[in-house]
């Protein structure tokens, strides 16, 4: 059956700064909250403003007591230095939010980050809510007012219970080609007559799947939602313990599994495997038994999905309007852009060795003969990558061909 769960929570304080840090080593966060709605802000008003980075992990948090005070709120928050994360705020009156504002992402680095005004938005909170994802696309259901509700698109759709031979069934009110099926663990959702890819509960922060892993002697940990396994010396050493509670210090996340004999320490640095040179998100330090062991840890899809990539060079020619060239990698395994002249799609494929590209489908539009060569280029570049790289400044090198050269390159706005 569905988790419970609630809408807007601002997650459980995991970890605090060491007091030395809290006096000599922090970045500050500074900005203001606001919202468009003409309303005053009663005396019971409160306002909280958080920064979570990775695993779950509470980086800073505030609390504003307007005290007759209107909006714009100015806030201020310290957080550890080195580290990535994203705000969220949340206004609440008499207990109950009324305005929130989520995942507003800041960069890693030591200087001070002003955010400026941040304009939140009016909560219309569903209760017992279970977030799903279903291919690309992000839904919520739970009960809204008396009514269950699948939210999707941007969309309220309330549902009633119907008999299933298993599970629990729900279709719209109005629209019987919107159905929710929970079977066990396993939901599929019919939107509008559209059937969406197989749907999976988000888990909390603190229990997503994470790998760290190493070379030489051979390694890794895996953090699964209630365990850690840690394995070293090519699996000669076998070790399970709970999954530890993350430690936030600065530049880094610390797991530390004292009875396994393990603290992994995970540092938001570009990584590449000593072996294949596959790049990684994060660099990682395993101690095991007083040894350190380096490597790499996180998913490399994660350096590719992430917002659109410009193109800024495909081979020795000068491109042709270079602003319509784009990539946009999405997850599982799909990837859209544009050729300058054709819309593309098709697959990827990311393994262990490097990266490919399937066939790419695109759009029939005939354009001026030097857009479609240009596309052409495109298209025979894609079809020889094997791997990938990202450069220290940002740059997503895509890389292949017969003298494992860069075929394209391509930047983030």
């Amino acid at each position: 059956m569905f988790r419970v769960m609630s809408l807007i929570c601002i997650p459980p304080l995991l970890s605090v700064l060491p007091a030395k840090a809290q006096e000599d080593d922090v970045r500050w966060i500074t900005g203001t909250l606001g919202y468009v709605q003409r309303i005053a802000l009663p005396p019971k008003a409160r306002a909280t403003v958080v920064a979570e980075g990775r695993f779950g992990a509470m980086l800073g948090e505030t609390t504003l007591n307007p005290d007759g005070k209107q909006v714009p709120l100015p806030f201020e928050m310290a957080v550890p230095p080195g580290l990535a994360g994203e705000v969220s705020a949340v206004i609440r009156v008499h207990g109950e939010p009324r305005w929130v504002l989520r995942g507003l992402a800041f960069e890693t680095g030591r200087e001070p980050v002003d955010l400026g005004e941040l304009t939140l938005e009016p909560v219309t909170p569903i209760a017992f809510a279970t977030e799903l994802v279903c291919g690309d696309v992000s839904v919520m259901v739970g009960i809204l007012g008396e009514e269950m509700v699948l939210r999707a698109e941007g969309r309220d759709i309330p549902l009633v219970q119907v008999e299933a031979a298993s599970g629990a069934r729900y279709e719209g009110v109005k629209d019987r080609e919107t159905t929710v099926w929970n079977k066990g663990d396993a939901t599929t959702i019919r939107l509008e007559g559209r059937d969406l890819p197989e749907c999976r509960e988000v888990l909390p922060a603190g229990e997503m799947p994470y790998r760290a892993r190493g070379n030489e002697p051979g390694w890794y940990v895996d953090l699964g939602p209630k365990t850690a396994e840690i394995v070293g010396d090519y699996g000669e050493i076998t070790r399970e313990a709970p999954r530890p509670v993350v430690q936030v210090v600065p530049g880094a996340y610390d797991f530390d599994m004292p009875d396994a004999g393990a603290h992994l320490r995970i540092e938001e640095r570009l990584c590449h495997d000593d072996m294949s040179g596959m790049p990684y998100p994060d660099t990682a330090i395993l101690t095991l038994d007083g040894r350190d062991l380096r490597g790499c840890g996180g998913d490399p899809s994660d350096l590719l999905i992430d917002g659109v990539w410009q193109v800024t060079a495909l081979g020795d020619a000068e491109l042709i309007e270079p602003e319509r060239l784009s990539l946009n990698f999405l997850n599982p395994g799909r990837v859209a852009g544009s050729s300058g002249c054709n819309r593309l799609i098709g697959g990827f494929t990311l393994t262990g060795e490097g990266l490919q590209f399937g066939a790419m489908g695109s759009t029939m539009m005939a354009c001026h003969e030097p857009l479609m060569e240009q596309e052409r280029r495109m298209l025979d570049a894609l079809e020889q990558v094997t791997r990938f790289d990202v450069t220290a400044d940002g740059a997503l090198l895509l890389i292949g061909g017969e003298g494992g050269g860069v075929l394209l390159e391509a930047r983030q706005p």
